[in-house]
Protein backbone atom coordinates (compact mmCIF):
# COMPACT_ATOMS: atom_id res chain seq x y z
CA UNK A 1 0.00 0.00 0.00
CA UNK A 2 1.67 3.54 -1.05
CA UNK A 3 0.39 6.34 0.96
CA UNK A 4 -0.08 9.38 -0.48
CA UNK A 5 0.27 13.21 0.31
CA UNK A 6 -2.14 15.37 -2.25
CA UNK A 7 -1.71 18.48 -2.71
CA UNK A 8 -4.45 19.67 -5.28
CA UNK A 9 -6.81 21.94 -5.68
CA UNK A 10 -11.25 21.88 -6.58
CA UNK A 11 -12.73 19.10 -8.58
CA UNK A 12 -9.08 17.26 -9.10
CA UNK A 13 -8.71 16.72 -5.73
CA UNK A 14 -12.17 15.55 -4.59
CA UNK A 15 -12.12 13.34 -7.78
CA UNK A 16 -8.06 11.86 -7.07
CA UNK A 17 -9.00 11.15 -3.14
CA UNK A 18 -12.54 9.53 -4.79
CA UNK A 19 -10.80 7.18 -7.37
CA UNK A 20 -8.03 6.07 -5.13
CA UNK A 21 -10.81 5.33 -2.26
CA UNK A 22 -12.53 3.40 -4.76
CA UNK A 23 -9.98 1.16 -6.34
CA UNK A 24 -10.65 -2.23 -6.68
CA UNK A 25 -6.69 -2.97 -6.23
CA UNK A 26 -6.59 -0.60 -2.91
CA UNK A 27 -3.19 -0.26 -4.15
CA UNK A 28 -2.72 3.73 -3.42
CA UNK A 29 -4.27 6.18 -0.12
CA UNK A 30 -4.72 8.79 0.41
CA UNK A 31 -3.66 10.38 3.99
CA UNK A 32 -3.41 13.74 4.12
CA UNK A 33 -5.07 16.22 1.77
CA UNK A 34 -2.75 19.42 2.39
CA UNK A 35 -3.72 22.76 1.81
CA UNK A 36 -0.86 24.49 0.11
CA UNK A 37 2.46 24.17 -0.64
CA UNK A 38 4.13 25.10 2.88
CA UNK A 39 1.74 22.66 4.58
CA UNK A 40 2.85 20.31 1.67
CA UNK A 41 6.63 21.28 2.99
CA UNK A 42 6.05 20.22 6.64
CA UNK A 43 4.08 17.04 5.99
CA UNK A 44 6.85 15.21 3.54
CA UNK A 45 9.40 16.52 6.68
CA UNK A 46 7.66 15.02 9.37
CA UNK A 47 7.70 11.57 7.08
CA UNK A 48 4.51 11.24 6.56
CA UNK A 49 3.50 9.41 3.26
CA UNK A 50 5.30 7.17 0.66
CA UNK A 51 4.95 10.18 -2.21
CA UNK A 52 3.69 13.31 -2.59
CA UNK A 53 0.95 14.12 -5.75
CA UNK A 54 1.17 17.66 -6.16
CA UNK A 55 -0.78 20.26 -8.78
CA UNK A 56 2.46 21.69 -10.40
CA UNK A 57 0.33 24.69 -10.58
CA UNK A 58 0.37 25.37 -6.93
CA UNK A 59 1.19 28.83 -6.04
CA UNK A 60 5.13 29.14 -4.94
CA UNK A 61 5.98 25.69 -6.53
CA UNK A 62 9.38 25.88 -7.84
CA UNK A 63 12.70 24.10 -8.00
CA UNK A 64 13.62 24.86 -4.74
CA UNK A 65 10.75 23.67 -3.14
CA UNK A 66 10.90 20.25 -5.74
CA UNK A 67 14.08 19.66 -3.77
CA UNK A 68 13.27 19.81 -0.54
CA UNK A 69 10.13 17.33 -1.03
CA UNK A 70 12.30 15.09 -2.82
CA UNK A 71 15.40 14.96 0.49
CA UNK A 72 11.95 13.74 1.97
CA UNK A 73 10.26 11.49 -0.29
CA UNK A 74 8.95 10.51 -3.90
CA UNK A 75 7.14 13.24 -5.82
CA UNK A 76 4.12 12.85 -8.83
CA UNK A 77 3.44 15.97 -10.32
CA UNK A 78 -0.19 16.78 -11.77
CA UNK A 79 -0.13 18.07 -15.07
CA UNK A 80 -2.90 20.92 -15.34
CA UNK A 81 -5.03 20.70 -18.22
CA UNK A 82 -4.50 23.79 -20.69
CA UNK A 83 -1.41 24.58 -19.19
CA UNK A 84 0.74 26.59 -21.85
CA UNK A 85 3.82 26.33 -20.21
CA UNK A 86 3.79 22.74 -20.01
CA UNK A 87 6.17 22.91 -17.54
CA UNK A 88 7.50 19.55 -15.42
CA UNK A 89 9.23 21.57 -13.13
CA UNK A 90 12.23 19.15 -13.35
CA UNK A 91 10.22 16.26 -12.24
CA UNK A 92 10.67 12.47 -13.26
CA UNK A 93 7.42 11.36 -12.98
CA UNK A 94 4.10 13.73 -14.11
CA UNK A 95 0.81 12.79 -15.23
CA UNK A 96 -2.22 15.15 -16.08
CA UNK A 97 -4.57 16.08 -13.58
CA UNK A 98 -7.72 13.94 -15.86
CA UNK A 99 -5.33 10.80 -15.56
CA UNK A 100 -7.12 8.04 -14.89
CA UNK A 101 -6.80 5.98 -11.75
CA UNK A 102 -4.58 3.27 -12.84
CA UNK A 103 -2.33 6.01 -14.33
CA UNK A 104 -1.98 8.10 -11.22
CA UNK A 105 -1.06 4.69 -9.76
CA UNK A 106 1.00 3.65 -12.02
CA UNK A 107 3.18 6.79 -11.83
CA UNK A 108 3.09 6.22 -7.34
CA UNK A 109 4.57 3.16 -8.42
CA UNK A 110 7.13 4.25 -10.76
CA UNK A 111 8.29 7.14 -8.45
CA UNK A 112 8.04 5.21 -5.10
CA UNK A 113 10.05 2.56 -6.58
CA UNK A 114 12.56 4.46 -8.66
CA UNK A 115 16.10 4.46 -7.35
CA UNK A 116 18.08 8.05 -7.80
CA UNK A 117 21.43 7.27 -9.38
CA UNK A 118 22.85 10.74 -7.43
CA UNK A 119 21.97 13.64 -5.82
CA UNK A 120 20.37 15.40 -9.35
CA UNK A 121 18.87 12.61 -11.00
CA UNK A 122 15.40 13.78 -10.49
CA UNK A 123 15.60 16.34 -13.13
CA UNK A 124 13.61 15.02 -15.72
CA UNK A 125 14.64 13.58 -18.91
CA UNK A 126 17.99 13.67 -20.80
CA UNK A 127 19.22 17.14 -20.05
CA UNK A 128 18.71 19.41 -22.73
CA UNK A 129 22.84 20.18 -24.51
CA UNK A 130 24.80 22.89 -22.96
CA UNK A 131 24.87 26.25 -25.27
CA UNK A 132 28.22 27.64 -24.38
CA UNK A 133 27.81 31.19 -22.93
CA UNK A 134 28.46 33.69 -26.11
CA UNK A 135 28.36 37.11 -24.09
CA UNK A 136 30.00 38.92 -21.63
CA UNK A 137 28.72 39.29 -17.82
CA UNK A 138 30.52 41.73 -15.61
CA UNK A 139 29.66 42.41 -12.13
CA UNK A 140 30.01 45.35 -10.54
CA UNK A 141 30.59 45.22 -6.65
CA UNK A 142 31.99 47.66 -4.03
CA UNK A 143 32.51 47.00 0.07
CA UNK A 144 30.09 49.15 2.07
CA UNK A 145 30.26 52.59 2.21
CA UNK A 146 28.28 53.86 -0.91
CA UNK A 147 31.44 54.70 -2.96
CA UNK A 148 29.12 55.40 -6.09
CA UNK A 149 28.77 52.26 -7.18
CA UNK A 150 25.61 52.21 -8.50
CA UNK A 151 26.68 55.58 -10.39
CA UNK A 152 29.16 54.11 -12.78
CA UNK A 153 27.13 50.87 -13.08
CA UNK A 154 24.71 52.64 -15.23
CA UNK A 155 26.94 55.14 -16.59
CA UNK A 156 29.24 52.23 -17.62
CA UNK A 157 26.92 50.54 -19.39
CA UNK A 158 25.05 53.62 -20.90
CA UNK A 159 28.64 54.84 -22.15
CA UNK A 160 29.10 50.85 -23.90
CA UNK A 161 25.53 51.41 -25.30
CA UNK A 162 26.77 54.88 -27.08
CA UNK A 163 29.81 52.98 -28.54
CA UNK A 164 27.60 50.61 -30.32
CA UNK A 165 27.83 47.73 -27.95
CA UNK A 166 24.79 45.69 -27.05
CA UNK A 167 24.48 45.81 -23.53
CA UNK A 168 21.87 44.07 -20.88
CA UNK A 169 21.88 46.10 -17.34
CA UNK A 170 20.62 44.45 -14.39
CA UNK A 171 19.43 45.78 -11.23
CA UNK A 172 20.30 42.96 -8.39
CA UNK A 173 21.06 45.00 -5.69
CA UNK A 174 18.32 43.70 -2.86
CA UNK A 175 19.38 46.28 0.06
CA UNK A 176 19.26 49.69 -2.28
CA UNK A 177 18.13 49.12 -6.03
CA UNK A 178 18.37 52.27 -7.46
CA UNK A 179 18.73 51.67 -11.39
CA UNK A 180 15.00 52.28 -12.24
CA UNK A 181 15.45 55.58 -10.47
CA UNK A 182 18.61 56.47 -12.39
CA UNK A 183 17.39 55.99 -15.65
CA UNK A 184 14.38 57.91 -15.10
CA UNK A 185 12.32 54.23 -15.43
CA UNK A 186 8.65 55.56 -14.57
CA UNK A 187 6.98 52.39 -14.42
CA UNK A 188 9.18 50.08 -12.76
CA UNK A 189 8.34 46.36 -12.78
CA UNK A 190 9.96 43.48 -10.56
CA UNK A 191 11.76 42.06 -13.93
CA UNK A 192 14.40 40.21 -11.90
CA UNK A 193 11.87 38.40 -9.73
CA UNK A 194 9.49 37.60 -13.16
CA UNK A 195 12.67 36.28 -14.40
CA UNK A 196 13.54 34.20 -11.64
CA UNK A 197 9.62 32.99 -11.02
CA UNK A 198 9.83 31.94 -15.28
CA UNK A 199 12.67 29.85 -14.58
CA UNK A 200 11.35 27.69 -11.80
CA UNK A 201 8.39 27.13 -13.83
CA UNK A 202 10.58 26.05 -17.11
CA UNK A 203 9.43 29.20 -19.02
CA UNK A 204 12.20 31.36 -18.84
CA UNK A 205 12.50 31.28 -22.67
CA UNK A 206 14.19 33.94 -25.14
CA UNK A 207 10.78 35.54 -25.77
CA UNK A 208 10.35 35.59 -22.47
CA UNK A 209 13.43 37.12 -21.68
CA UNK A 210 12.98 39.23 -24.47
CA UNK A 211 9.78 40.77 -22.66
CA UNK A 212 11.02 41.82 -19.11
CA UNK A 213 13.38 43.38 -21.25
CA UNK A 214 12.78 46.96 -22.10
CA UNK A 215 14.56 49.39 -24.36
CA UNK A 216 16.15 51.82 -22.12
CA UNK A 217 17.85 53.63 -24.59
CA UNK A 218 19.31 52.17 -28.22
CA UNK A 219 21.13 49.61 -27.64
CA UNK A 220 20.97 49.09 -24.11
CA UNK A 221 18.24 46.89 -22.22
CA UNK A 222 17.39 46.93 -18.35
CA UNK A 223 16.17 44.24 -16.29
CA UNK A 224 14.92 46.27 -13.16
CA UNK A 225 15.36 44.82 -10.11
CA UNK A 226 12.92 43.85 -6.97
CA UNK A 227 12.09 47.63 -6.27
CA UNK A 228 11.67 47.62 -2.72
CA UNK A 229 14.33 45.71 -0.30
CA UNK A 230 11.45 43.76 1.47
CA UNK A 231 10.96 41.97 -1.84
CA UNK A 232 14.39 39.90 -1.30
CA UNK A 233 13.23 36.90 -0.41
CA UNK A 234 11.03 36.11 -3.98
CA UNK A 235 14.79 35.59 -5.28
CA UNK A 236 15.92 31.88 -4.81
CA UNK A 237 19.43 31.03 -5.22
CA UNK A 238 18.44 28.03 -7.96
CA UNK A 239 16.41 30.92 -9.96
CA UNK A 240 19.16 33.37 -10.32
CA UNK A 241 21.58 31.31 -11.61
CA UNK A 242 19.14 30.11 -14.16
CA UNK A 243 18.68 34.08 -15.17
CA UNK A 244 22.47 34.25 -14.65
CA UNK A 245 22.88 31.40 -17.36
CA UNK A 246 19.80 32.67 -19.78
CA UNK A 247 21.73 35.84 -19.73
CA UNK A 248 24.81 34.74 -20.49
CA UNK A 249 23.34 32.70 -23.27
CA UNK A 250 22.78 36.22 -25.45
CA UNK A 251 25.28 37.61 -27.62
CA UNK A 252 25.77 40.58 -25.44
CA UNK A 253 27.48 42.34 -22.94
CA UNK A 254 25.86 42.05 -19.26
CA UNK A 255 26.27 44.35 -16.12
CA UNK A 256 25.36 43.51 -13.11
CA UNK A 257 24.87 45.66 -10.05
CA UNK A 258 24.91 44.30 -6.77
CA UNK A 259 24.40 44.59 -2.98
CA UNK A 260 27.92 45.18 -0.93
CA UNK A 261 27.21 42.64 1.48
CA UNK A 262 28.67 39.23 0.89
CA UNK A 263 27.67 37.43 3.84
CA UNK A 264 25.92 33.96 3.91
CA UNK A 265 22.73 33.49 6.19
CA UNK A 266 24.33 30.77 8.35
CA UNK A 267 21.44 30.42 10.20
CA UNK A 268 19.80 29.04 7.14
CA UNK A 269 22.27 27.27 5.33
CA UNK A 270 20.91 24.09 6.58
CA UNK A 271 18.06 24.87 4.60
CA UNK A 272 18.45 24.64 0.92
CA UNK A 273 14.44 25.91 0.25
CA UNK A 274 15.57 28.82 1.96
CA UNK A 275 15.82 32.00 0.45
CA UNK A 276 19.05 34.05 1.42
CA UNK A 277 19.41 37.32 1.86
CA UNK A 278 22.54 37.79 -0.54
CA UNK A 279 21.73 35.25 -2.43
CA UNK A 280 21.77 38.05 -5.69
CA UNK A 281 25.21 39.41 -5.01
CA UNK A 282 27.01 35.53 -4.47
CA UNK A 283 25.08 33.91 -7.38
CA UNK A 284 26.28 36.68 -9.52
CA UNK A 285 29.68 37.10 -8.23
CA UNK A 286 30.51 33.48 -9.12
CA UNK A 287 28.86 33.85 -12.46
CA UNK A 288 30.63 36.75 -13.67
CA UNK A 289 33.14 36.43 -16.72
CA UNK A 290 34.76 39.44 -14.52
CA UNK A 291 34.28 41.17 -11.25
CA UNK A 292 34.58 45.70 -11.09
CA UNK A 293 34.87 46.45 -7.69
CA UNK A 294 34.65 50.07 -7.39
CA UNK A 295 35.88 51.45 -3.80
CA UNK A 296 36.57 55.24 -2.47
CA UNK A 297 39.62 57.21 -2.39
CA UNK A 298 39.66 56.95 1.38
CA UNK A 299 41.64 54.54 3.49
CA UNK A 300 38.12 53.05 4.95
CA UNK A 301 36.86 52.15 1.58
CA UNK A 302 40.54 50.74 0.28
CA UNK A 303 40.84 48.60 3.71
CA UNK A 304 37.60 47.07 3.09
CA UNK A 305 38.56 45.99 -0.27
CA UNK A 306 42.09 44.57 0.69
CA UNK A 307 39.70 42.59 3.16
CA UNK A 308 36.84 41.60 1.34
CA UNK A 309 39.26 40.24 -1.10
CA UNK A 310 39.87 36.83 0.79
CA UNK A 311 35.57 36.50 0.15
CA UNK A 312 35.86 37.48 -3.12
CA UNK A 313 38.34 35.11 -3.97
CA UNK A 314 36.27 32.27 -1.79
CA UNK A 315 33.41 32.99 -4.66
CA UNK A 316 35.49 32.19 -7.59
CA UNK A 317 36.77 35.81 -8.88
CA UNK A 318 39.44 35.88 -10.71
CA UNK A 319 39.50 38.46 -13.28
CA UNK A 320 39.05 41.65 -10.71
CA UNK A 321 38.86 45.38 -11.95
CA UNK A 322 39.08 48.02 -9.53
CA UNK A 323 37.86 51.71 -10.30
CA UNK A 324 38.80 54.12 -7.70
CA UNK A 325 36.28 56.47 -7.37
CA UNK A 326 36.31 60.57 -6.11
CA UNK A 327 40.03 60.61 -6.51
CA UNK A 328 41.37 64.24 -5.32
CA UNK A 329 43.81 65.83 -3.41
CA UNK A 330 45.85 65.70 -1.37
CA UNK A 331 46.56 62.06 -1.70
CA UNK A 332 47.98 61.06 -5.43
CA UNK A 333 47.03 58.98 -7.37
CA UNK A 334 50.20 57.07 -7.49
CA UNK A 335 49.91 56.08 -4.09
CA UNK A 336 46.50 54.65 -4.01
CA UNK A 337 47.87 52.90 -7.49
CA UNK A 338 50.46 50.95 -5.09
CA UNK A 339 48.53 50.62 -2.15
CA UNK A 340 46.60 48.51 -4.04
CA UNK A 341 48.26 46.20 -6.41
CA UNK A 342 50.77 45.84 -3.69
CA UNK A 343 48.58 43.24 -1.82
CA UNK A 344 45.47 42.14 -3.57
CA UNK A 345 46.30 40.91 -7.32
CA UNK A 346 44.36 43.13 -10.00
CA UNK A 347 43.81 42.69 -13.82
CA UNK A 348 43.39 46.76 -14.21
CA UNK A 349 43.12 49.89 -11.63
CA UNK A 350 41.45 52.83 -13.14
CA UNK A 351 41.32 56.30 -11.09
CA UNK A 352 38.15 58.91 -11.46
CA UNK A 353 38.34 62.16 -10.31
CA UNK A 354 36.17 63.16 -7.90
CA UNK A 355 33.42 65.04 -9.68
CA UNK A 356 30.08 66.11 -6.92
CA UNK A 357 28.78 68.48 -9.45
CA UNK A 358 28.22 65.96 -12.74
CA UNK A 359 26.99 63.47 -10.10
CA UNK A 360 24.49 66.26 -8.36
CA UNK A 361 23.33 67.07 -11.61
CA UNK A 362 22.82 63.79 -13.11
CA UNK A 363 21.12 62.52 -10.37
CA UNK A 364 18.22 65.54 -10.03
CA UNK A 365 17.70 65.65 -13.67
CA UNK A 366 17.43 61.71 -13.66
CA UNK A 367 19.84 61.91 -16.35
CA UNK A 368 23.20 59.91 -17.19
CA UNK A 369 26.61 61.61 -16.92
CA UNK A 370 26.76 61.58 -21.07
CA UNK A 371 23.33 64.06 -20.53
CA UNK A 372 23.97 65.66 -18.01
CA UNK A 373 27.67 66.41 -18.17
CA UNK A 374 29.34 65.47 -21.39
CA UNK A 375 32.78 67.10 -20.82
CA UNK A 376 33.43 66.40 -17.61
CA UNK A 377 36.76 64.49 -16.44
CA UNK A 378 34.36 62.48 -14.75
CA UNK A 379 32.43 61.06 -17.92
CA UNK A 380 35.44 60.97 -20.17
CA UNK A 381 36.88 58.81 -17.26
CA UNK A 382 34.12 56.36 -17.46
CA UNK A 383 34.17 56.75 -21.06
CA UNK A 384 37.19 55.28 -21.53
CA UNK A 385 36.76 52.39 -18.80
CA UNK A 386 33.46 51.60 -21.15
CA UNK A 387 35.73 51.08 -24.28
CA UNK A 388 38.66 49.12 -21.71
CA UNK A 389 39.62 45.27 -21.87
CA UNK A 390 37.76 45.72 -18.70
CA UNK A 391 33.99 45.49 -19.89
CA UNK A 392 35.10 43.50 -23.26
CA UNK A 393 38.13 41.38 -21.95
CA UNK A 394 40.59 40.52 -24.33
CA UNK A 395 40.79 38.73 -27.50
CA UNK A 396 42.78 35.61 -28.58
CA UNK A 397 45.07 37.41 -30.42
CA UNK A 398 46.05 40.20 -27.61
CA UNK A 399 48.93 39.12 -25.69
CA UNK A 400 48.73 38.53 -22.14
CA UNK A 401 49.16 41.21 -19.21
CA UNK A 402 52.48 41.48 -17.40
CA UNK A 403 52.58 43.07 -13.56
CA UNK A 404 49.42 44.66 -12.29
CA UNK A 405 51.58 47.76 -12.45
CA UNK A 406 52.14 47.47 -15.80
CA UNK A 407 48.46 47.41 -17.36
CA UNK A 408 47.12 50.02 -14.67
CA UNK A 409 46.08 53.11 -16.41
CA UNK A 410 44.13 56.31 -14.51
Amino acid sequence: MIDVVLCASGSDEVRIVHDLAHEPAAEARVVRRCADLAETLAVAAAGIGDVVLIDLAVRGLGRDAIASLLRDTAVVGLQPEGDEERTTLGLRHTVPTAAPTTEIIAALHAAVETEPDSAMAWVQDPAPEAVSPSGRMVTVWSPAGAPGRSTLAVNLAAESALAGTQCILVDADTHGPSLSQMLGVIEETPGLVAAGRAHDRDALTAQTLDSLLPLAQPNLRFLSGIGVPARWSELRTTSLQGVWQALHRRDELVIVDVASSLDEDEELSYDTAAPQRNAAAITALESADAVVAVVGADPVSITRLLRDHVRLTELGVEELHVIVNRVGAPVPGDRIRELIASRIPVSSLHLLPDDPVSCRTAAWDGALLAEAAPRSPLRRGVRDIAASDTLHGRSAAQPAPGRAGERMRG
